[in-house]
């Protein structure tokens, strides 16, 4: 071991010369500054400690009473003390007064900082009245180890050739009496490394380092042990686990050389005065209670072999062997900037069973990524073994062929103290919801064991809530997925014998996650680890394919957006223009694809599926087609943002000329399909603007026919097209058709996995399958969807410093709320829906301006409180557009009536649904079926779809008839003439119009007979209002069941649930229950009931 002992040294001149030019104290403020800066980051980390870039990123917050406030002006202070944070006095850097309105990533400016050092800084900004701030609090931030002298002559050391499972290594040293000002250690240990100080674990992160491609980059932790050191003895401990060691998957990183260490441990003393410890041929190794350790296999621990006092010092150890020095495995070390792995929450176990005799199982009730804590009694020698599965079979046992190869085992073997004994592996981490316990001595109690859940400690971001308690379970289920698939690396799954990075589910869902956590230096270090062009590691035949390789491109851009980093973005920016060039306006046939959509066939069993089913690649050449175009559009994008223009402007003419190719090759003679017609081939055309102006109804009315008809409600899509498939329906308005798909309860979608139990999604849709984990994150991008969709959350300029929110509200959903909690504060929307009345309310933080849209159907003008700061942009039938600063803002409109009457009077029919209606002349045509219509008035026939009428009718098959007389006397009555009152109790249907054109509302306790209420069908003529509730007719409808009960019947049946003239309409598949969940509340506060036709 070397110990070195050294004076103090000074500060380096360059670090702490001043600026030539410091900038004055400002003059006091005349009045009070309505900004507060708080919140100050470094590198997106606050009070980062180790960080090795030279030029860090200086982020903070802005807060405000004032509504529209905003920075105009910062100006930074950088010290080497906190008593020298004040203008005039910081010895280290002082930006000066900076006219900007920027507080995201500003870069430090001030001289190179020095290894080693803590640097304070402070903020203060000017508002909009050119007022300044108070200083915000002051925060700081450590540098680590530069270069390979900055290790003070630290070795690499290693056990002898024949390394033990886990071999230990010691060293002890003695510190002066005198007070110790601060004390680090920065360290690496591979594969994996547990650092103790003086009897205990130092720090709370677990599974460390970081796997990366070993022989390029290396990570080293950096601890704060001040605490743990003491004048005199000390003893620092080593432990090394196998990591990702050879048996790691090819696809992954894998570290193939000896267990192997290095550590610089520096005290400082408050004299100033230095002392170092070092790893060198002085320390000792041995072996320890952990015999065998494996990332799938588990970790096996034989308390008997305990060496206690192993980390303390005046251990004697005599018979401890003498370690030997070894080669670095890279040419550097590199600073760990990303979240450590931790564990970030401990769950008790939900139920404890026995199916067998000695057998027992614990179910904790969610699928997570960790390991389980024992707590047991007993003999010495006494082995209880812990096995884990994400199922269980029909008997109770463990269900393991989601593990596939993956033992998924811990052993402890009892050192029979007398005591309890308490156990966690340190070196394996399970994919798991159930324990399988045998071995046990006695009987097990629930308190025997508990779920220590283990992933990335991402900060949560992103909060979402609607009336939708399926939906709600849906998003839940997908954040689950996201965490226990993010380790250091994001991985496939936690379960089986894989758990690496595939560039096609981080692709599809990193939009989720970024929104959903803190993600920004966690895939940033994901990116630096991805060579050129690669999707994964070691997998060079997929690297240039859009769904593979192309992952790196729109993830560095989506950063950009989410976080406004643009660092990454540029480090990035050379692999995605080679990315793109190489590939070109190239039509694929190769990939992957849509990979694994639905089973449709014989082998999905009903959603039981079977070992055969799951042909997983699909629409491989429609698919990578159109990630190519996505991301020749994220280079172009990417390289405007960073100053390229001449790359953007080439790079946008590409994204062109895919679009071209595209629509050349898959589009189909009708021009409302592409390729086969499947859901996705039409999915990413229109989410990702790639169909003509001129086809996008056409394209749009035919997906919703596939959906409702051809796939009864259910999606048919993979990880691409379910990621956009909310994003494409939105594009034509039909949000409403993917809250169908996301409710339904039946195979194939979220709910039917949901109804088998399930509480992450499943790699597939089936339950069993050939590749059948029940914990995949590549599902979980439609997540994004319910921020960009139904709350209408998006950024549109870096790090929300602009964004829209533009909510879609479908029938059937009565309210939604989402936040995100962005880098410059907390974004929100918030809507509720009651009757016609639709109520916004909007979060915007300081730095951002926002663009709402409020829908407003024929009410009138929207609402805006406070109205002071908010500008009124534009205004139509459907919708008002207002701009907005920073603040609360709470918005007013209306939604489109829930339902319209049934078709008035005797109608021919025309054409069906996607048919033509042909007529001469100008006719009224009304668009719907099972008593739910959309009219309009056209000339020279129509098409007949939900393009052209809207959808009144969702989930139900539609046709449209001609020939539109006033309401019949013997079904409608007169109740008002326009500008009256059509007076009646409770709530009815009410028609309003002449000359056979009319429009229609169901409305409670009377209305005014108006334009204002109904919209105007027959402009310029005198109109009268009509009165009318007829529930489903007992000649076409069916009581089948009161609310709250089932609805049963075989076969595929047209549903009607509501009462008192109010009804929501759904074509379901062998019966339903009756309730809001399913339908949505028509009436709310009313008993409803369940018609079948």
């Amino acid at each position: 071991m070397f110990v070195h002992i050294r004076a103090a040294l000074c500060l380096a001149a360059a670090a702490l010369a001043l600026p030539a030019v410091i900038a004055p104290a400002p003059p006091a403020a005349a009045a009070a500054a309505a900004l507060t800066v708080t919140d100050l980051r470094v590198n997106t980390v606050t009070d980062p400690l180790g960080i090795d870039n030279v030029r860090p990123s200086l982020s903070w917050r802005l807060t405000s009473p004032v509504n529209g406030e905003r920075q105009t002006a910062y100006r930074i202070l950088v010290a080497s003390s906190p008593g020298r944070l004040s203008p005039g006095s910081a010895d280290v850097w002082d930006s000066g007064k900076v006219a900007t309105a920027n507080s995201i990533a500003v870069p430090y400016g001030g001289p190179a900082p020095q290894p080693a050092r803590t640097y304070h800084w402070t903020v203060q900004a000017w508002d909009a009245g050119d007022q300044p701030s108070a200083w915000s609090p002051a925060a700081r931030w450590e540098t680590g180890l530069f270069t390979t002298q900055d290790w003070k002559g630290a070795q690499w050391i290693s056990p002898d050739a024949s390394t033990a499972a886990a071999p230990m290594l010691r060293a002890s040293f003695t510190l002066p009496s005198k007070a110790i000002a601060g004390a680090r250690a920065y360290v690496d240990g591979l594969g994996f490394h547990e650092l103790r100080l003086n009897g205990a674990k130092v720090g709370d992160q677990v599974l460390a380092p970081a796997n990366t491609p070993y022989g390029e980059r290396n990570l080293y932790s950096t601890y704060d042990v001040t605490s743990a050191l003491r004048a005199g003895g000390n003893a620092v401990g080593l432990w090394l686990g196998d990591g990702y060691g050879p048996r790691f998957s090819p696809y992954g990183f894998r570290w193939s050389g000896p267990k192997q260490a290095i550590l610089l441990l520096d005290v400082t003393f408050a004299d100033g005065t230095h002392q170092t410890v070092t790893t060198d041929p002085s320390w000792k190794w041995q072996t320890g209670p952990i015999t065998a350790n494996d990332l799938y296999a588990g970790e096996a621990y034989d308390a008997r072999l305990e060496r206690a006092g192993w980390d303390q010092p005046g251990y004697a150890d005599t018979g401890w062997r003498a370690v030997r020095t070894v080669a670095a495995p890279s040419a550097a070390l590199t600073a760990a900037a990303l979240p450590p792995v931790r564990v970030v929450a401990t769950l008790p176990a939900a139920r404890l069973s026995q199916p067998q005799p000695g057998v027992w199982v614990y179910d904790f009730g969610q699928n997570i990524a960790g390991w389980a804590r024992l707590r047991v009694q007993g003999a010495a020698g006494t082995t209880v073994r812990l096995r884990t599965a994400e199922e269980l079979l029909p008997s109770g046992l463990l269900d393991t062929a989601t593990n596939r190869s993956a033992a998924s085992t811990d052993t402890y073997t009892l050192a029979g103290t007398g005591a309890v004994e308490t156990w966690e592996p340190r070196f394996t981490y399970h994919g798991f919801r159930y324990v399988e316990v045998t071995g046990y001595p006695g009987t097990p109690v629930m308190g025997s064991l508990d779920a220590r859940v283990v992933h990335a400690d991402v900060r949560s971001t992103g909060t979402f809530s609607s009336s939708d308690a399926l939906l709600n379970q849906i998003w839940q289920n997908n954040r689950w997925a996201i965490l226990n698939n993010s380790m250091s690396i994001p991985t496939d799954n936690p379960v089986r014998d894989e758990r690496t990075p595939p560039g096609m589910d981080v692709q599809a869902y990193h939009d989720a996650s970024i929104r959903e956590f803190g993600m920004n230096a966690f895939y940033a270090n994901y990116l630096a680890d991805l060579p050129p062009g690669t999707a994964l590691p070691n997998d060079a035949g997929n690297a240039q394919q859009p769904d593979m390789g192309g992952n790196q491109v729109v993830l560095a851009w989506a950063l950009f957006e989410q976080y406004g980093d643009r660092d990454t973005l540029a480090a990035t920016y050379p692999a995605m223009q080679r990315f793109v060039d190489t590939n070109g306006a190239k039509v694929w046939t190769t990939g992957f694809g849509d990979w694994c959509p639905p089973d449709l066939g014989p082998n999905a069993n009903g959603g039981q599926g079977n070992p055969s089913a799951g042909a997983c690649q699909s629409e491989v050449s429609i698919v990578n087609t159109a990630l190519s175009f996505r991301q020749a559009q994220a280079v172009a994008k990417a390289a405007a943002a960073l100053g390229q223009t001449a790359d953007a402007t080439r790079f946008n003419q590409l994204a062109d000329s895919i679009k071209a190719a595209f629509n050349a090759r898959f589009l189909n003679a009708d021009g409302a399909s592409y390729g086969s017609g499947r859901q996705t081939t039409s999915v990413l055309p229109l989410a990702f603007g790639l169909v003509p102006d001129a086809n996008v109804t056409a394209v749009g009315a035919r997906l919703v026919d596939t959906i409702l008809n051809r796939n009864g409600g259910h999606l048919d899509t993979g990880i691409f097209g379910t990621r956009f498939l909310m994003d494409a329906l939105a594009r034509i308005g039909r949000v409403d058709v993917a809250l169908t798909v996301l409710d339904s309860t039946t195979y194939p979608g979220f709910g039917y996995e949901i109804g088998r139990g399930a509480t992450t999604p499943w790699e597939q849709w089936t339950y069993v399958s050939n590749m059948e984990t029940h914990d995949h994150a590549m599902f979980a991008g439609i997540n994004a969807s319910l921020y960009t969709q139904l709350a209408g959350i998006q950024p549109t300029g870096p790090g929300y410093a602009t964004l829209v929110v533009d909510p879609h509200v479908p029938a059937g959903l009565q309210r939604a709320a989402a936040s995100i909690d962005t880098v410059r504060g907390t974004v929100a929307s918030s809507w509720t829906v009651s009757g016609r009345q639709f109520a916004l309310d909007v979060t915007v933080p300081v730095g951002a301006t926002a663009t709402v849209h409020v829908p407003n159907f024929g009410r009138g003008t929207a609402t805006v409180s406070p109205s002071a700061g908010a500008t009124q942009v534009s205004a139509d039938g459907t919708r008002t557009v207002y701009t907005v600063g920073s603040g609360g803002w709470h918005f007013t409109g209306s939604v489109a009536p829930a339902a319209t009457t049934a078709l008035p009077g005797a109608w021919p029919r025309c054409a069906g649904e996607t048919g033509t209606c042909a007529f001469t002349g100008a006719q009224t045509v009304a668009f719907g079926a099972a008593g739910r219509f959309g009219y309009a008035t056209l000339t020279g026939g129509t098409t007949c779809g939900n393009g052209v009428f809207g959808d009144p009718a969702p989930n139900v098959s539609k046709a449209c008839y001609v020939t539109a007389p006033p309401p019949a006397a013997d079904t409608w009555t007169q109740c008002a003439t326009e500008t009256g009152t059509c007076a009646f109790a409770g709530t009815a249907t009410v028609a309003f119009g002449a000359a056979g054109q009319f429009r229609y509302a169901t409305l409670t306790g009377g209305t005014a007979c108006t334009n204002a209420v109904f919209g105007d069908p027959v402009p310029g003529t005198a109109k009268a209002c009509h009165l009318t509730a007829p529930p489903p007719g007992t000649t076409t409808w069916t009581p089948c069941a009161d609310e709250t009960t089932t609805c049963a019947f075989t076969g595929t049946r047209e549903v009607a649930f509501g009462a008192a003239g109010r009804y929501t309409y759904r074509r379901v598949t062998g019966g339903t229950p009756c309730t809001n969940t399913i339908f949505g509340d028509p009436v709310p506060g009313t008993p409803k009931s369940c018609y079948v036709q």
